[in-house]
């Protein structure tokens, strides 16, 4: 019977009207003003832990992506914070983009300077140049 009773009582849970909270987000500021004389401005106190691991799909997949063209798209304070945290995270890994790619160009450049050029390679280089140079300037000569 206790059960029963607890329902009754208020347990700090507060019922809300969604369309009419993204109606009066979208109001005039006069309009707002009038609503608060009397009261009966809705807060929308709804808080988005934009940090749970749950939702981080939410941020890398584009299945999750929203879409603010699509006509049932409701601009709210929490759509507004999951979007700045896309952009954030998004910032954020491009970012790390960059370095690895800069990290990576570093260490080649070291690579290449620290490994002498054997001379003996070095001249067989130069001598495939000099017969490829030949070759085309007898090449040339041929066409004329």
């Amino acid at each position: 019977m206790a059960l029963l009773m607890m329902d009754d009582e208020e347990d700090g849970r507060k019922h809300f009207n969604y369309n009419k909270i993204v109606e009066q987000q979208n109001l005039s500021k006069k309009k707002k003003k009038k609503l608060m004389k009397k009261k009966e401005l809705l807060e929308d106190d709804f808080e988005v832990d934009v940090s749970d691991t749950r939702f981080q799909a939410m941020y890398t997949s584009h299945l999750f992506n929203l879409d603010p063209s699509d006509p049932n798209f409701k601009k709210t304070k929490a759509v507004e914070k999951i979007l700045e945290e896309k952009a954030r995270q998004r910032e954020q890994k491009q970012e790390e983009l960059t370095k690895a790619i800069k990290r990576k160009e570093n260490d080649l450049q070291k690579e290449t300077a620290k490994k002498p050029i054997d001379p003996a390679l070095s001249m067989l280089i130069k001598s495939v140049k000099n017969k490829t140079q030949e070759f085309q300037a007898r090449k040339k000569q041929k066409i004329k």
